[in-house]
């Protein structure tokens, strides 16, 4: 035990004021009165024995040494020695500000509120020659405090300490505790955080030890959207594809039952009930239409959560631009059907055709797909999908042969049916003349068969997407005149175009990302303490860090969203409290457990003693 300020103990000497009073009285002074009956009744101690009056009289001044000791003590503040304090020069503090410390307890106290408790009261039990640096971390550590002797400095940054929506790296944290606690060793390192395997001994540091203060509850439920997907549907313009992961954590007690609801433009579209087990994962597809720039929520809604910040999704829809196309033919003539798909596709607003010959290859022009009718490069390219129609005598990869004269079929044979390229494509009505023998390559599949030989293919080669038709729609029965052939050229454009259009147009990020904004100013929407608030932001540099779940948009109309996402952070785990324990007791009865509160409430008891002593029993 010690005292913080062993200075004010001198205060002792006051005590001196009261022993002088108390052993100086004054002579009482003899008047001459008519009676003594009224003094008699009002002057009790004299129908008291001497004895009984000198107790009264020592009593009081007992109590006034009590109160003036319990004034001392109080100010004084004595507290316990921190164990192994003894032989280090420097502290150095590592706490935990992810967001699975934003989990609550039963009276709302955050994981970071309790780590805060802890670490008032064991810094008020450090000598004060030793020296404290603090350490914070989410996603990447920052030194919040430097080395410093300054108790209240340092109290006041620790304080200021919140919550941020990322996942947490525990290692980068110590390995930069590790190079503090080095410089001036021998260093103790405090780590506080709720993950127990990030409260790990720090390897091959001499003179270093890591003490742990596990911060988990012993029970936690938190169900959470672990994983998220927009893209545009591959084959239908205006809806797009959604997936969406939901989870409980592994340490909750038991099974729940959740819903899922999902919003555009602030109208409900789509509501699923979820049954969760703890520890699985369960995905779910979705499909929804809109449009550019519109808001899609998700919100998980359960009867019970204890880490809210991973319940809700907010994200604009991401634009659907345009394929670019690039058609390549031998000669201006062109195939009046394969025209007439294209052109029925292009009338939709959602495609663009480029046309060409031969001579025009390489192309300058960046397109998505590349459709290359009746003419092969001797190289076939790997850096754009294509579609191949009617393709000529070839020694390429593809390895082409022609057909002296084309080969009508009445019908041909399915083999691939739930590929993407014969969507809503009625094959048993199709009859074509084959005009090409080719040879698979990489990875395309056959999807139709005529004969014994393949005749549509599609599939990978070189990373791209490729689609391979041999035969001639302008001179094939039953195909062209149907609906069937502009079905599957547009089929096989998205698809192809499907990998193309889904990179970079995707605006949602994790949290913690860079995103590079040119310092322009934007305006963050951002999820605090349950409510959606709103910002503006000018940013210091040219790159920003994703610090708020949310989304936003730049002056520019650009817009883009960041949300926590992570699967290890949302699985909570639960554990048993030391030092946070003491803190929560600190926390339900302040009165009891802090020694300076509970000296002053005794020091309270003490004078109301002493006032009813006086007035009561006449005690002077």
């Amino acid at each position: 035990m010690r005292f913080l300020f062993p200075e004010l103990l001198w205060w002792w000497l006051l005590a001196l004021v009261p022993l002088a009073l108390y052993l100086v009285r004054r002579r009482a002074t003899r008047v001459a009165v008519p009676t003594l009956a009224f003094f008699k009744s009002l002057a009790q101690e004299h129908q008291e024995s001497a004895w009984l009056r000198r107790l009264k009289k020592w009593l009081s001044f007992i109590l006034t040494i009590l109160m003036l000791g319990l004034v001392i003590f109080a100010l004084a503040q004595l507290v316990p020695e921190r164990k192994g304090a003894d032989g280090v020069n420097s502290v150095v503090i590592v706490i935990d500000r992810s967001a699975s410390m934003e989990v609550r307890d039963a009276s709302g106290k955050t994981r970071l509120d309790m780590a805060k408790a802890i670490l008032r009261d064991r810094l008020a039990t450090l000598p004060e020659g030793i020296g404290v640096s603090l350490v914070a971390y989410d996603g990447r550590p920052e030194v919040v405090q430097p080395r410093t002797l300054q108790r209240r400095e340092l109290l006041a940054k620790l304080d200021a300490l919140r919550v941020r929506p990322m996942a947490g790296d525990a290692d980068a944290a110590l390995a930069s505790a590790k190079l503090i606690a080095g410089v001036e060793p021998p260093a103790v390192v405090w780590l506080v955080s709720d993950d127990a395997e990030a409260a790990a001994s720090l390897p091959g540091a001499s003179g270093l030890r890591v003490e742990t203060i596990p911060l988990a509850l012993p029970e936690v439920v938190n169900p959470a959207i672990t994983a998220f997907r927009i893209r545009p549907a591959s084959l239908e313009y205006g809806r797009y594809d959604i997936f969406v992961q939901v989870a409980l954590n592994a340490a909750a007690p038991a099974k729940m039952d959740a819903t899922l609801e999902l919003s555009i433009g602030g109208l409900a579209r789509q509501v699923r009930s979820v049954a969760l087990t703890p520890g699985q994962k369960l995905g779910i597809d979705l499909q929804v239409s809109g449009s550019k720039a519109q808001l899609l929520a998700l919100d998980l809604v359960a009867k019970r959560d204890d880490l809210a910040i991973d319940n809700h999704i907010v994200a604009p829809l991401p634009e659907l631009r345009p394929i670019v196309a690039a058609w390549i033919r031998p000669d201006e003539t062109e195939d009046p059907y394969t025209r007439l798909a294209l052109s029925s596709i292009q009338e939709a607003g959602h495609f663009q055709l480029l046309k060409g010959r031969p001579q025009a290859w390489p192309l300058r022009e960046a397109v998505d797909v590349v459709i290359f009718d009746g003419w092969l490069p001797d190289v076939l390219p790997d850096s754009v999908p294509m579609i191949i129609v009617n393709p000529p005598e070839s020694r390429s990869e593809l390895a082409v042969t022609r057909l002296a004269a084309p080969i009508p079929y009445d019908q041909v044979r399915v083999a691939k049916p739930d590929h993407p390229v014969l969507f809503r494509v009625s094959s048993g009505r199709v009859a074509l003349s084959q005009t090409a023998l080719f040879r698979s390559v990489g990875s395309v599949e056959t999807l139709w068969f005529a004969g014994g030989d393949p005749i549509l293919s599609a599939g990978e080669s070189h990373g791209q997407r490729v689609v391979v038709m041999g035969f001639a729609p302008g001179i094939s029965e039953r195909l062209p005149l149907t609906a069937s052939f502009p079905l599957m050229m547009g089929n096989a454009l998205y698809w192809c175009a499907e990998k193309v259009r889904a990179e970079g147009e995707l605006p949602l990020r994790a949290t913690g990302d860079l995103v590079a904004t040119g310092g322009e100013p934007f305006t963050w929407h951002y999820l605090q303490d349950g409510a959606w608030r709103t910002e503006r932001v000018v940013p210091r540099a040219k790159v920003v860090e994703l610090d708020r779940v949310g989304w936003w948009e730049s002056e520019e109309g650009e817009m883009g969203a960041a949300h926590l996402l992570s699967a290890a952070e949302s699985d909570v785990p639960i554990g048993t409290m030391t030092d946070g324990i003491e803190a929560a007791a600190v926390s339900r009865s302040p009165w009891l457990a802090r020694p300076k509160v509970a000296l002053l409430t005794l020091l309270l008891c003490v004078l109301l003693i002493e006032s009813w002593l006086f007035h009561r029993w006449a005690v002077y």
